[in-house]
């Protein structure tokens, strides 16, 4: 193989090796799939106020059939659907989130709300993206994509939907959640050592 060739095939598998930067979600069973509330709690649960897993609807961010639905209409409820993360599942750094939202029916003060807080082992809420919302994605699938950076010490997640409604007659939150993704960037560890390039040479 000749010199130039060599260096070519070094570059691509170089370049193939940077490009292989993988990003796991850290939740489980964010789109639902599983066909129920696997990997989730759910706060806030009364004779009028439910989370359920539907089918088929799906949110536009990723294939599947179905999306949890709260559906809220008790008086002065925050109907909260939740999951937190194990610790050491981020670190320091920018944490990645997506969902996918839609809204059936906010009456007479029912708003649809979302937290993520950034947590650290022992010690708690350190940092996160604040309150998000209100969030009025009426009858039509709408994705949410960002960042927040995660301060030092911050090793797990907790990410929760809140249906809210006021203290009167007829408020209701009647909302939809799917594909609920967190993640961070992870750097690739090299498959080719320097070592096994300079072997091209010799």
């Amino acid at each position: 193989m000749q010199l130039s060739t060599r260096l070519l095939v070094v570059c691509a598998v170089l370049a193939i090796t940077a490009m292989g930067a993988s990003a796991q979600n850290v939740l489980t069973n964010g789109d639902f799939e599983t066909g129920d509330l696997t990997g989730w709690q759910v706060f806030g649960e009364s004779p009028s106020s439910s989370v359920t897993v539907q089918s088929p609807d799906n949110g536009p961010s990723a294939p599947g059939t179905h999306n949890a639905f709260l559906d809220n209409q008790a008086e002065a409820v925050g109907l909260t659907l939740k999951q937190t993360t194990v610790p050491g599942s981020i670190t320091e750094g920018e944490v990645f989130y997506s969902f996918d939202l839609k809204l059936d029916q906010a009456d007479v003060g029912g708003v649809l709300f979302v937290e993520i807080f950034a947590e650290e082992s022992g010690v708690g809420i350190v940092g996160g993206t604040g309150l998000m919302g209100p969030f009025w994605p009426w009858n039509v699938w709408e994705t949410t994509s960002s960042s927040f950076i995660a301060p030092a010490g911050a090793d797990f997640v907790s990410i929760q939907f809140t249906a809210t409604t006021g203290a009167t007659t007829g408020s209701n939150c009647l909302a939809h959640v799917d594909n609920v993704v967190i993640y961070q960037d992870v750097s690739p560890v090299e498959s080719s050592t320097w070592g096994a390039v300079k072997s091209l040479y010799r």
